[in-house]
């Protein structure tokens, strides 16, 4: 395995959800990357909001990575054209369709053997939804994942997430940051930016509210 992305495989192999602090110059490759190492290990669930599978899979098979490992759920594509279905990749019809995002989910997860979830990326869902609802719908997908017995990947860009960013820190068991250069990851839950602490002391208080709201809420991803 890649020395970079070592970190990583280290935290899944002692967490079930973890998030990602990517720098924002080359998140998309570095992640793609870091999904074709876990590879080497996992049978991955990819989740795309906003990139099409006939692009992942072309810049995977550049990287000599088995397609064969991934199975892909596609939001965007089915925008543009009425692409049907594959072995390997389930079309949704949009990135606004979140009910058939969550029946994807849970099809895949109950009649294939996946073992990691991917979501590319969570940010990209602010683009279609309110804050609010996003931070719903990864609440409920890191706990169908935990049900199942699958573990998770929610990656973040390290200076343009915003509160986003602060959401994932409190869900997930761990942040690992994946540096720029090629050289080792510093995986430390407790070198998130101090000028975070007060900001993420509110959140905590708005999360408590939020699983507490989610009692009384239809939004449902079983």
């Amino acid at each position: 395995m890649n020395r970079r992305f070592e970190n990583i495989k280290k935290s899944l192999n002692a967490h079930e959800i973890i998030g990602l602090d990517i720098p924002d110059v080359n998140y998309e490759k570095i992640l793609l990357e870091a999904a074709g190492n876990m590879s080497n290990d996992y049978e991955i669930l990819y989740i795309s909001i906003n990139k099409p599978y006939e692009l992942l899979r072309s810049k995977l098979e550049e990287n000599k990575i088995n397609i064969n490992k991934f199975q892909f759920i596609d939001c965007i594509t089915r925008t543009e054209n009425a692409a049907r279905s594959t072995e390997n990749c389930n079309y949704v019809s949009s990135p606004k369709a979140i009910d058939e995002i969550q029946m994807a989910v849970r099809d895949i997860l109950n009649n294939r053997e996946i073992d990691l979830t991917v979501i590319d990326s969570p940010s990209s869902l602010l683009t279609y939804y309110e804050h609010t609802d996003v931070l719903k719908f990864i609440h409920l997908l890191m706990t169908k994942l935990v049900v199942s017995g699958c573990k998770g990947i929610f990656p973040f860009q390290s200076e343009s997430a915003g509160t986003l960013r602060r959401s994932i820190e409190m869900f997930v068991d761990e942040i690992v940051q994946v540096s720029d250069e090629k050289s080792e990851s510093n995986t430390n839950y407790g070198s998130v930016n101090l000028r975070y602490l007060v900001e993420n002391l509110i959140m905590k208080f708005r999360i408590r509210y939020l699983q507490l709201d989610l009692k009384n809420k239809s939004y449902n991803i079983t």
